[in-house]
């Protein structure tokens, strides 16, 4: 177990973010061969219970690198602000409140590790969400050196149930199953049918693509 890993657990107890850490910092270990970090965050961590940026923040720190994070709302950056500030003293964090496809296409540098995690996905109408990821990864792949990691959130392989809580007016009315029948349904979805599907200079790396909890995709440029 890498210290980053040990000090996300230590940080956050939920199971299925636990075991997409796990998976992540296996594929990093093997597959990241930078001796500097440059990531980007886009929707924001702010110290939430599942909140990925612990993990990200320690391995970035490790490295001596710098990590910039973008979200629309600007009340959830100043809480970045106190979450990376309080947590990861010294590291080198750029925030920024905005729409995250405009930022990426701005960008001014060169990132090997992207986190994409912006607009959530409502699995009843996915399309928004699937969508809106595509736009920041077609903003930003091509200026990411060969051998970055992109990593997608909130993804469903074919042969999962999701047991989703439906709300009206900000109340709970019921939980309602969803089978997925395509082969997959989240915000990677367009990412990874075109990376499957197409000749690219990117590829899926890591073995846990199949049914089960939500999963992160984990694309390396080649």
């Amino acid at each position: 177990m890498s210290k980053h890993l040990d000090f996300f657990k230590t940080h956050i107890d939920n199971p299925i973010r636990v075991q997409q850490a796990q998976v992540l910092d296996s594929i990093l270990e093997e597959h990241f061969k930078f001796d500097h970090v440059e990531c980007i965050e886009t929707g924001c961590s702010f110290g939430g219970y599942d909140d990925f940026g612990t993990y990200l923040g320690s391995f970035c720190k490790d490295f001596n690198g710098k990590l910039s994070t973008v979200d629309i709302n600007c009340d959830s950056i100043e809480k970045s602000k106190t979450f990376y500030n309080g947590l990861f003293e010294g590291l080198d964090v750029t925030f920024r409140c905005g729409d995250s496809v405009e930022f990426l296409k701005e960008y001014n540098g060169t990132p090997n590790l992207v986190h994409l995690d912006s607009w959530d996905l409502e699995i009843p109408n996915p399309l928004s969400s699937m969508l809106h990821c595509w736009l920041e990864f077609d903003a930003i792949k091509d200026r990411m050196p060969s051998g970055s990691i992109c990593i997608v959130d909130d993804n469903y392989l074919n042969g999962t149930t999701v047991y989703w809580n439906m709300y009206n007016n900000g109340n709970f009315v019921k939980t309602q199953p969803y089978d997925i029948t395509y082969d997959i349904v989240g915000k990677g979805s367009l990412i990874y049918h075109w990376v499957k599907n197409y000749s690219t200079d990117w590829e899926l790396v890591g073995n846990h693509y199949i049914a089960g909890p939500c999963i992160k995709l984990i694309l390396k440029k080649l």
